[in-house]
């Protein structure tokens, strides 16, 4: 997968998920540097320079191992609405500031893995999988570190573990994000004891949207805990945990369509409607409906055939994302949201 496709929206393949699956999609971060030298924030030019050298040849070491073909993208020339679509795809951290010629994005080819180099960190082994493959993924982010680790030496403390140049990370060096569709839970009121329950266990439970809302119960699962762990075991604990809250969600929303099938369906078809015909569109209408079509698609009352459907619609959601693929402003918001109702109708054009 190319940058530029990612910039311009197309769908990767990794971002198919089942109709009922309430793990919309899993990001893991592995960050590393290099011992003995500064964070790249505090490198200068040269040693910039000599820093992304040897990234470089440990991201050929793994192309020429078989470990995927990925290509190296300069993320130099990015303008800011650009960073924004790559922040909020996982791809840069939040607040990457300055990226020169030395800051990398290396892409495999379905856009599942990737590698950034010399941004907050000197490198970010990153991964992408839709749905609740959260162990399977870790597995394949966690072998590129360790391949990576054979002709790099990595900043390790025996006591502390990996150094990151963010203090949270540092341990495991790792970062999980789990975008979690709940609305069993949030219906029947139980997203505080979910909150709790997860907290217990070293992972944290947000709104999505900024504050619970039961009309939007989208939610993020971020790991807690980087210090003193076994990163096998804790991920391990992470996947028993979103299968776990699978099984339940599953319970709780079959209960919630039994005993409200007509409200809901009636709620589903007018998002539908609203979103088939509309003119205008803003962020959040389009987060809210969104929710009502895939639950509609949970209930088998919106075919998803190929299940892209949520993530075509979800991916539209931001301003930064609709005026990148039309060239628009993004301070004109009456622009921005015609031309977003324009691009959700044509994604429910068959339907």
């Amino acid at each position: 997968m190319t940058l530029q496709e990612i910039l311009e929206n197309e769908l990767p393949r990794w971002a198919r998920i089942t109709k009922d699956d309430p793990v919309i999609f899993t990001r893991i971060s592995l960050l590393r540097n290099i011992k003995s030298t500064r964070f790249p924030a505090a490198l200068p030019d040269e040693e910039k320079k000599e820093a992304a050298g040897k990234l470089d040849e440990a991201v050929r070491y793994l192309n020429d191992h078989g470990l995927g073909t990925f290509l190296p993208y300069s993320m130099e020339s990015l303008n800011e609405q650009e960073k924004e679509i790559l922040s909020e795809k996982g791809f840069l951290p939040d607040g990457a500031a300055s990226l020169d010629g030395n800051s990398r994005l290396y892409l495999n080819e379905d856009g599942s893995l990737a590698i950034r180099t010399n941004v907050h960190d000197h490198l970010a082994f990153l991964g992408f999988s839709g749905g609740n493959t959260v162990y399977s993924l870790w597995k394949r982010t966690a072998r590129l570190a360790e391949e990576a680790s054979d002709i790099l030496d990595y900043a390790f403390d025996r006591e502390f573990g990996y150094l990151t140049a963010s203090p949270q990370f540092t341990g495991s060096g790792m970062k999980i994000v789990s975008f979690l569709f709940l609305p069993g839970f949030s219906l029947h009121d139980r997203i505080g004891s979910l909150s709790e329950f997860l907290e217990l266990r070293g992972f944290h439970l947000s709104p999505a949207a900024g504050k619970a809302d039961s009309r939007y119960p989208f939610y993020l699962l971020e790991n807690t805990k980087s210090l003193g762990i076994r990163e096998g075991d804790y991920v391990s604990e992470l996947d028993k945990i979103l299968q776990e809250i699978t099984s339940e969600e599953k319970n709780l929303w079959k209960d919630t369509f039994e005993s409200s099938e007509d409200d809901l369906k009636d709620r589903v078809f007018r998002a539908l409607g609203i979103m088939k015909y509309a003119r205008r569109m803003s962020r959040k209408e389009a987060l809210y409906l969104a929710g009502l079509i895939r639950m509609g698609i949970n209930a088998d009352m919106i075919p998803d055939e190929d299940g892209l459907t949520f993530y075509r619609l979800y991916s539209l959601v931001p301003d930064s994302q609709v005026a990148e693929i039309t060239r628009s402003s993004r301070e004109d918001e009456g622009s921005l949201e015609k031309w977003r109702s324009a691009l959700l109708r044509d994604v429910l054009k068959d339907l």
